[in-house]
């Protein structure tokens, strides 16, 4: 598993309309970080390196991908969509 230090989420317009188009908000997609989340590396050739998974303060499961910015602790979400269930059944196996 990667240590990357995730502390907080920028967005901007595009990663807005992205998470959106998945039913999303961004104060959902921050709640993933204020609860237990696990990072794993991304399938190779993705435009994100690191995948978040988590669960948001109602307990539903969000998939977040996540690439660099200029702050090693802050990071983009390239978008954002609940789990699929394979993203769900490896964030349950971690506890």
């Amino acid at each position: 598993m990667p240590r990357v230090p995730v502390l907080g989420f920028l967005y901007d317009e595009e990663n807005l309309e992205k998470i959106g188009r998945h039913g999303l908000s961004d104060a959902r997609v921050d709640q993933v970080l204020s609860d237990e989340h696990i990072l794993i590396d991304n399938r190779k050739q993705r435009r994100a390196r690191y995948l978040v998974i988590g669960r948001d303060n109602g307990g539903a499961c969000i998939t977040v991908p996540i690439e660099p910015t200029g702050d090693p602790v802050l990071w983009r979400p390239v978008t954002a969509w609940p789990c699929k269930p394979h993203e769900r059944a490896r964030l349950d196996r971690s506890k």
